[in-house]
């Protein structure tokens, strides 16, 4: 398994919630999942940062996820509703029990 950091500059957090309800289909078809998303900020015009913790089986299920066709179908809506996303991934799990 592997996480994913995702800080997302939202534009439009209406539109945002219309891209990721069908970003999240696609993502479940490659074994994907948002283990957390949160807003760390909103601003008056609509406008802020979100976070997510996604969880994918590896690396190439996520860089499938990312390059399916169906989730470029919806490149408009995304481009409308996000600003930028910066994504991290991990190498590996820690564990401090």
């Amino acid at each position: 398994m592997i996480n994913i950091l995702v800080t997302i500059e939202v534009k439009d957090f209406n539109l945002l919630a219309s891209f990721e309800k069908k970003a999240l289909k696609i993502m479940k078809l490659h074994g994907g999942h948002i283990l957390r998303a949160f807003e760390t900020h909103r601003n008056d015009d609509g406008s802020g940062q979100e976070i997510h913790i996604l969880e994918f089986p590896n690396d190439s299920a996520f860089l499938d996820y990312r390059a399916n066709p169906q989730l470029l179908e919806h490149a408009g809506l995304r481009d409308k509703a996000i600003k930028s996303i910066n994504v991290e991934k991990s190498i590996e799990h820690k564990n401090y029990d």
